[in-house]
């Protein structure tokens, strides 16, 4: 709709120029989360968290994860749910930065 809608509101935008208009926006709006550090008392509550959080992990996967850190819990997401990964893991003692 969006695409359709820039076409036909803007002159000399044929469809193949919204698309990738609409498609340079979407990727600008996307983020990834790093889990940089780890406070060791708080840890097994990160991993539920993040258990909780992320999408198809389980706790095995959320503890390697935690083990790992620094490195990436969530690449290509919406930047607002991003901002809620991380407010999530940083209330759970993470050191957590969005790239």
């Amino acid at each position: 709709k969006l695409i359709k809608a820039i076409k036909e509101s803007v002159p000399g935008f044929n469809l193949v120029a919204a698309k990738k208009l609409v498609e340079a926006v979407v990727s600008t709006q996307s983020t990834g989360v790093k889990l940089i550090s780890v406070d060791p008392s708080k840890k097994i509550k990160l991993i539920k968290a993040i258990k909780e959080s992320v999408p198809g992990f389980n706790l095995v996967a959320a503890k390697k994860l935690v083990e790992s850190a620094p490195c990436t819990v969530r690449e290509n997401v919406p930047k607002a749910d991003a901002e809620k990964l991380q407010a999530a893991l940083t209330e759970f003692g993470a050191e957590v930065i969005m790239d």
